[in-house]
């Protein structure tokens, strides 16, 4: 039997339509952009969707050629290399953050969220404070400092600073999770002769999937998205990650079609990455670990 039909429904629906086209339709017309020519999109009228769709922008962007309107050749994007640099650099460094993340972060957090000690009162309190500043606040240190051990410019340099920015927040987030957890479980594996460490690799870790998940996307994201640090450390450099070519890509080409292909080469990773770990998450039970 279906639900009735109420003046409260379709304004909730209606509602809900308004906010799911209010949020999308930016990346529809992004996504539209970059499958036109540019002739096509200063066209007037406007057209909301391509009349002769194209991926020559994106082809132009990984350095190859394209034929435009009227069969002229169209050359690769002048910015070609820089882009394709620092889309390999950022997904070399957020999965090398990610990876580093969690290997430090679940332990800490582990400790925190199950054990009692002396200091766990002072160290929850030091990753509060470290994440109540805005990081840009610390760089001028940084900068001092990589420019005088040659991290300056070096991807091992973006991944140091990038971990004082992921990791807190990931030995935030996963120290309520594991306190959230039952601890007879844990208990019981104890008994059954597992050390702490056999307890938390055997018995906890598999318990937390959902929250791992979260917390991995959330570093992966951050890593992504971040631009002060890689536009400050290393400018000009090899190392530099895809949001600031991206922001120089914006000041030296006047091509909207071209940028907005760059601009959803940008959203393309972080996309996937939300649409893996949704169905994962969502194929466990975020109420009751066990």
């Amino acid at each position: 039997m279906t639900a009735a039909v109420t003046p409260r429904r379709v304004l909730t629906y209606a509602a809900a339509a308004l906010l799911l086209v209010w949020t999308l339709f930016p990346i529809y017309w992004l996504l539209s952009m970059s499958l036109m020519f540019k002739t096509e999109l200063l066209s007037v009228p406007t057209h909301l969707a391509p009349l002769e769709p194209t991926i020559s922008n994106y082809t132009r962007l990984f350095g190859g050629t394209a034929i435009g309107p009227g069969g002229t050749e169209l050359p690769q994007v002048g910015q070609a290399p820089m882009i394709r640099r620092g889309l390999v650099n950022s997904l070399v460094i957020a999965v090398a953050v990610t990876a580093l993340t969690m290997a430090v972060a679940l332990p800490v957090a582990y400790a925190l969220g199950r054990l009692t000690f002396k200091g766990r009162a002072a160290m929850l309190f030091a990753i509060i404070l470290s994440r109540s500043y805005p990081p840009i606040a610390v760089v001028v240190p940084f900068f001092y400092l990589y420019s005088r051990t040659g991290l300056q410019g070096t991807i091992r340099g973006l991944v140091i600073i990038y971990l004082t920015l992921t990791i807190p927040m990931v030995v935030w987030v996963m120290t309520s999770f594991f306190s959230s957890l039952p601890r007879t479980v844990e208990a019981a594996a104890r008994v059954d002769g597992n050390t702490r460490w056999q307890a938390f690799y055997r018995v906890i870790l598999p318990m937390s999937w959902p929250g791992i998940a979260v917390a991995a996307a959330i570093s992966f994201l951050v890593c992504w998205n971040e631009f002060a640090f890689s536009q400050i450390l290393a400018a000009g450099s090899t190392a530099q990650t895809f949001p600031p070519a991206l922001s120089t890509m914006f000041f030296q080409v006047s091509q909207p079609n071209e940028m907005a292909a760059a601009s959803i080469i940008a959203i393309i990773p972080p996309a996937i990455l939300a649409y893996l770990f949704q169905r994962r998450i969502r194929s466990l039970n975020l109420v009751d670990p066990l």
